[in-house]
């Protein structure tokens, strides 16, 4: 008995050894980067920078939200007041699908500028969305273009490195190392203090991004097409997210700055890994991903579907399909003519050709995105190393800026686009009794205007387990880097 109480408390007194060594390392650190007034004034400008994104964000988004919805209420006019007009005439006119602004883009803007933003949803083609602002950016719209997301993508770890570059090296060159060594302090000891006081900086400079997020989230006057809950939770993973990307770096350079024989030579070494990270990588990545992985170009595309087309009959009334779709349907209702069919023959005819050019759009267009899926796939493979190739995908799939996201409006844009289409060629089979037939504006009015409500977080989540992952590793390939690079720390 009294065995066990004497281990009891060794292991208490170890443990608020431990604890007071934390406590004391985890002091010295933030006061020495407190008194550093050019890390205090880089750390500010960092926050300040990034608050300055967010709200040039915010506000563009606003104004982009309200411009959006205008053009969908002005365009639902011109299709309610099209007046009286062969209801395929009509499905010709068509309306535009105007894809709503997700709240966090103003984080992370993702592929938005790149992809554009509405769809012309017309008769018998599935068109690309249109309006990519990226193509009428010039140099200094482009510069404008800062957001928070590429701010912590890329300068907030440099700033994590000029941190922890000297944590080690500038302990053995100011002779305290070997003091703390010969006090029984051990070396992972010191490793633990100083990466949680790093995390304490990495806090400081995530905190106010997300406080000012989550009230310029809650003041954005869109509940129609997203959730304020769901958008609040993914703010949360971000944050989350970038901290684990920012850890990591904090753990690299706690584990050069180890190994490294002096502050020089750590520098250099870290700065290379950040040059490599944050501009090397993602472009050498991407060209491998589009070369195993390749896409066609906009012609090679339209051409490809024109090809399948053509094997349709369209409104070609020589083509063979259309002669054997003829004699099925007079077979079907047992007539001899067209002309004795109780239903119109016509309408038919829009209805089989718009389902033959579905199969078709639907071929080609998942192609297209299974070929940018492999391409992301590839492309966050190696997050694990270079951590911005995961923290992208990460960042933009729960700011709902990414090619899913995308790929979810204009599959709902083109439901759309189908239920007006099959409507139309309904009311002409069951009512047109000649080719002189129109529909007045009950017909319209019954056709309801483009709606989009935002995939929730669990699709999110769902298409970012890999980056994710990849993240995860990125933290633990670093954690053992430091830890195996301060076992053999020596004060000389």
């Amino acid at each position: 008995m009294s065995q066990l109480v004497l281990n009891s408390n060794l292991i208490k007194s170890n443990s608020a050894r431990r604890s007071n060594i934390l406590s004391a390392i985890i002091t010295k650190e933030l006061r020495e980067m407190y008194r550093d007034r050019r890390l205090v004034a880089l750390s500010l400008f960092i926050v300040i920078l990034s608050l300055a994104a967010i709200l040039f964000g915010f506000t563009e988004n606003s104004r982009l939200a309200r411009e959006r919805v205008a053009a969908a209420k002005a365009d639902q006019l011109l299709w309610t007041g099209q007046g009286a007009k062969n209801p395929h005439a009509a499905a010709h006119f068509g309306q535009y699908a105007f894809k709503p602004v997700s709240p966090l883009s103003f984080i992370d803007p993702g592929v938005n500028p790149y992809v554009g933003t509405s769809v012309w949803l017309e008769a018998h083609k599935q068109n690309e969305t249109q309006f990519r602002s990226a193509r009428d950016k010039g140099l200094a719209g482009r510069l404008g273009g800062l957001s928070a997301a590429y701010i912590l993508q890329t300068i907030a770890p440099l700033l994590i490195l000029l941190v922890s570059f000297m944590s080690f090296t500038g302990e053995r060159e100011n002779g305290t190392l070997r003091q703390l060594l010969s006090l029984g302090v051990k070396p992972a000891e010191l490793l633990i203090g100083k990466a949680l006081s790093f995390n304490i900086l990495i806090l400081v400079l995530i905190f106010p991004l997300v406080a000012f997020s989550a009230i310029a989230i809650a003041s954005f006057n869109n509940t129609i097409n997203f959730s304020l809950s769901d958008q609040l939770v993914r703010l949360i993973i971000m944050a989350l997210g970038y901290c684990l990307y920012l850890t990591g770096f904090a753990f690299l350079g706690l584990g050069f700055s180890a190994i490294s024989k002096n502050s020089r030579a750590a520098l250099i070494s870290l700065l290379a890994f950040w040059l490599i990270n944050s501009f090397l990588a993602p472009r050498l990545i991407t060209d491998i991903a589009r070369s195993y992985a390749p896409t066609p170009t906009a012609l090679e595309f339209r051409s490809a579907i024109a090809q399948d087309k053509a094997k349709t009959f369209g409104h070609d009334e020589t083509h063979p399909a259309f002669v054997l779709f003829r004699n099925e349907i007079l077979k079907k209702y047992n007539v001899a003519r067209i002309e004795d069919l109780p239903v119109n023959f016509r309408g038919l005819q829009l209805h089989r050709d718009d389902e033959a050019g579905y199969q078709i759009f639907d071929k080609h267009f998942s192609a297209l995105q299974e070929s940018f899926n492999r391409q992301d796939w590839l492309r966050t493979a190696p997050g694990f190393l270079f951590p911005i190739l995961a923290i992208t995908p990460f960042s933009m799939a729960f700011a709902g800026t990414d090619s899913l996201a995308q790929y979810d409006f204009t599959l709902t844009a083109e439901a759309h686009r189908r239920n007006i289409q099959n409507e139309v060629s309904d009311n002409i089979i069951n009512f047109a009794h000649n080719d002189s037939y129109v529909s007045g504006p009950e017909l319209w009015k019954r056709i309801a205007s483009f709606s989009y409500r935002s995939p929730s977080i669990y699709f999110a989540l769902d298409h970012s387990l890999e980056a994710i992952f990849m993240l995860l590793s990125w933290v633990a390939v670093t954690i053992i880097f430091a830890l195996l690079s301060v076992r053999n720390l020596r004060p000389i």
